[in-house]
């Protein structure tokens, strides 16, 4: 092959030149300038792409040469993890080696010792080894140990996964979008992108699994107009459809979000169109249950106001919030009134500035449309807030507490914090306000809710304000904590496995429902679990809510919880897996049997004895 012609002044581009030209007992002494360019562009926007241009020339170029990537037959799978984990150069070298491989897979690159069969082979084990990384699930221990921060080798396995086949990585895709859909996150970025992956890869397929079609058609085309236009076009055609259609049209595209949780851009499309010019119409869009279409019989001016202000195509995830929201029996006239006034409520500058500097917005209709369309789907899918990879379990619970049992107090505490850009709960008749404390900022900012954003740093310095005051006392400091923090309905007798020797007795007594049989009359109620690894090993505490205690299906005691984490589906260790589907789930809910959660569990809250 002749020398490759570069006319880009981009910097990798030179160093890659210069150690193209250069003579074999030259090229250590520029392989680093190589390496450290591409550590660089890795970073980039569209930097793997950049980089895989040059992937099927690394060889000629002396890119590997005298390093241990060198020799394809001599790379093993098993140790591209650990690799990855080195970060720096080492790093970058591992990901140019498996894009290296990946043109080869692809015929790009004909390798006289690797066959495109076999470097598929090796790519599929790499992402079979990796899943986790691949899709990187919000548990408790990639938190822990920062697994998220390792976004380049993310980066690198999606773009192999993207580009290179593999029925494997087909079916563990389109599991992870089943197990993520059914717990129905609020924030549906993440199974979003895995569908477009899944669907990329379904065409690489003779025929399509019906399975992933349902998310594919979900996103893409929920409907019988939708499947016939664009975005662009879809509206014009409605307009040309009568009344007989746009009713099809709407149950189909509220049968599509009802199985999946996932909203078309089409949707958000249709339900503005039918809210300005078919009003009648909206319930057939919105209700599927008898609460819901009372809710919206009675309320109707006050939901078309909500869409009109909330619904856009942008902000179109919530409302499958609205459809939930609608089928809850909290619409009083305080709720009704609260819940308006988020349509006015001056706001505050501290809030406009943050919600600028996260999302790039400054106009204040559209931070308003934002802010009424998050906090519609926080309490229309009260267990669908979630924390991210933020370590804010305690007050994304709050969160999630509120909206389920408190939901007008809930909207009192937004507003006010909104106009005042400041918090205030009581600890002990002490009042803390959020305004004097230090916010620890968020790890994360892209797989929560704008509600979550901006409240959560707040509610989190009140949470350790409380607990310094609470330190010392003998026992676990939450005993005091969780009935002033949650403000509302705690019971206050509590228990710890680390001072109650009646620990598990007391659980039994209490939340046995043979035992207990009006126990679900006072829950979701906040308990504190130790989660473990595979392994057995502790990895900390966690807060959930006990949501519900009842059997399944086949007659097991269960405990449902709410988990702020938006991937429930985890091992605790000891073979111990919770649930999030199959076992008498509820929507958002996790469940283990009685006495797996029992395991986990150190800390519950029990009604006092009168």
């Amino acid at each position: 092959m002749g020398l490759f012609r570069f006319n880009s002044e981009d910097s990798f581009q030179r160093a890659f030149n210069q150690l193209w030209k250069t003579s074999a007992l030259n090229k250590s002494l520029f392989q680093q300038a190589v390496f450290a360019e591409a550590t660089i562009l890795l970073k980039e926007p569209n930097g793997l792409a950049k980089i895989f241009k040059y992937a099927h020339l690394f060889d000629e170029a002396g890119v590997f040469a005298g390093k241990p990537w060198e020799n394809v037959r001599k790379l093993n799978p098993v140790l591209v993890r650990g690799t990855f984990h080195a970060s720096g150069i080492t790093a970058t070298a591992e990901a140019l080696s498996n894009l290296r491989i990946l043109a080869i897979a692809r015929g790009d690159y004909i390798h006289p010792e690797m066959s495109a069969s076999e470097a598929t082979e090796f790519l599929t084990k790499v992402l079979a080894l990796n899943l986790d990384l691949l899709l990187m699930k919000e548990t408790e221990e990639n938190r822990v140990k920062h697994l998220y921060k390792d976004k380049q080798a993310s980066e690198v396995l999606g773009f192999i996964s993207d580009h290179c086949f593999s029925p494997f990585v087909f079916q563990s895709l389109y599991q992870e979008v089943d197990n993520l859909a059914v717990q129905r996150p609020i924030v549906t970025d993440k199974i979003l992108k895995l569908i477009a992956s899944a669907k990329k890869l379904a065409g690489s397929m003779e025929e399509a699994d019906s399975s992933l079609m349902r998310y594919v058609n979900a996103v893409y085309s929920p409907s019988s107009i939708a499947a016939a236009a664009s975005v662009e076009s879809y509206e014009n055609k409605l307009k040309a459809s009568n009344d007989l259609l746009l009713t099809q049209e709407a149950h189909q595209l509220r049968t599509s979000v009802k199985h999946t949780g996932l909203v078309s851009p089409f949707y958000a499309i249709f339900l503005n169109y039918i809210n300005k010019e078919k009003p009648e119409l909206l319930q057939s869009i919105l209700s599927v249950d008898e609460t819901a279409k009372e809710n919206l019989r009675l309320n109707l001016p006050f939901v078309s106001s909500l869409i009109d202000s909330a619904i856009t195509i942008k902000t179109r995830r919530s409302i499958y919030g609205l459809i939930r929201l609608l089928e809850r029996d909290i619409f009083t006239k305080e709720f009704i009134r609260e819940l308006g006034k988020l349509l006015e409520v001056p706001l505050h500058e501290n809030i406009k500035n943050r919600l600028a500097a996260v999302h790039k917005i400054t106009d204040t209709d559209i931070l308003r449309s934002l802010l009424v369309s998050e906090m519609i789907s926080v309490l229309g899918q009260p267990l669908g807030i979630g924390q991210g990879f933020n370590p804010t379990c305690q007050s994304t619970r709050a969160l999630s507490y509120w909206s389920q049992k408190e939901p007008v107090m809930l909207l009192k505490l937004f507003n006010h914090f909104l106009e005042n850009g400041k918090i205030t709960i009581n600890f002990e008749g002490r009042p803390i306000s959020s305004d004097t404390l230090t916010h620890v900022s968020l790890d994360d900012e892209d797989n929560i809710d704008t509600v979550s954003l901006l409240l959560i740093p707040h509610l989190d310095s009140i949470y350790f304000e409380m607990l310094k005051a609470a330190k010392g006392r003998g026992q676990d400091p939450h005993k005091w904590i969780n009935p002033s923090f949650h403000i509302k309905g705690i019971w206050t007798g509590f228990s710890d496995a680390y001072s109650d020797f009646e620990f598990k007795s007391k659980f039994h007594q209490y939340y046995y429902p043979s035992i207990n049989r009006n126990i679900n009359e006072g829950l979701p109620q906040p308990a504190g679990i130790t989660i473990y690894n595979n392994s057995g090993q502790a990895l900390g505490a966690h807060a959930v809510l006990i949501q519900r205690v009842a059997p399944d299906p086949v007659g097991c005691i269960r405990v449902y919880f709410y988990n702020p984490n938006n991937d429930s589906l985890q091992v605790w260790g000891n073979s111990i897996k919770t649930s999030v589907t199959g076992n008498g789930e509820q929507e958002g809910e996790s469940s283990l049997p009685f006495n797996d959660f029992l395991y986990c569990l150190y800390a519950f809250h029990f009604p006092e004895q009168d």
